[in-house]
């Protein structure tokens, strides 16, 4: 992949830029949802909104799975994108809790909590790229 890199500079910058916009709109979807789902809404849970929330999963996946096989990263040699892929493993489970499978509302409130705080431990360990993420030095 170095030799698509070298001839094609701009690949980079571009698959990082659309990783971190899917990032940003599937946040702010599950957020929006979140708080539906928190206000006994009905609309969260329509079949629209959860496929929007699917494929901009599946683009953000993409997107990331292509700047780590452009990147050559090995999750087990570099353990920030190891505990990050561990960690997005949590997050999806979680959310799953919080939008639809958690018995009771404030179950679902705290799944949901939960979720945030994954992820933006997530967040903390992509910025730093260190396993403490937001308090590593």
């Amino acid at each position: 992949m170095s030799d698509l890199l070298a001839n094609h500079p701009w690949i980079y910058p571009a698959l990082r830029h659309l990783h971190i916009t899917c990032v940003s709109l599937s946040l702010a979807l599950f957020v929006a949802r979140g708080l539906g789902v928190a206000a006994l809404q009905s609309w969260p849970m329509r079949p629209a909104w959860r496929r929007l929330s699917v494929a901009m999963d599946v683009l953000l996946l993409g997107a990331g799975a292509s700047l780590w096989a452009l990147l050559s990263y090995q999750p087990l040699q570099q353990t920030w994108l190891g505990l990050k892929l561990v960690l997005l493993v949590v997050y999806i489970v979680l959310g799953s809790f919080a939008l639809k499978r958690g018995r009771t509302r404030g179950q679902r409130l705290v799944f949901f909590a939960l979720a945030l705080v994954v992820v933006a431990s997530m967040v903390g360990i992509a910025l730093r790229h260190h396993p403490a993420g937001w308090w590593a030095a």
